[in-house]
């Protein structure tokens, strides 16, 4: 699994929308696939990935209670 406290500290993030979109693809991926213990990894990385992209929002932005709602509001949507 990706966790991002393996990266070290100088290393640079990505922006959110790349780990967005790798969210979105492993979802994607998964509604195709017959084996469940396939399909609950696949699971597993997108959450992995929704969790990296959080983490580059904030990393990119101050802290800002207006933009955190509408960052919850989007995922809502996904």
């Amino acid at each position: 699994m990706l966790r991002l406290m393996d990266q070290p500290e100088d290393t640079p993030t990505l922006p959110a929308r790349f780990y967005r979109r790798k969210a979105a693809d492993a979802r994607r991926t998964a509604e195709g696939v017959t084996t469940r213990a396939l399909k609950e990894r696949l699971h597993g990385l997108a959450r992995d990935f929704d969790r990296l992209a959080d983490a580059a929002d904030s990393a990119a932005q101050p802290s800002d209670p207006l933009a955190e709602l509408m960052r919850q509001q989007w995922r809502g949507r996904g």
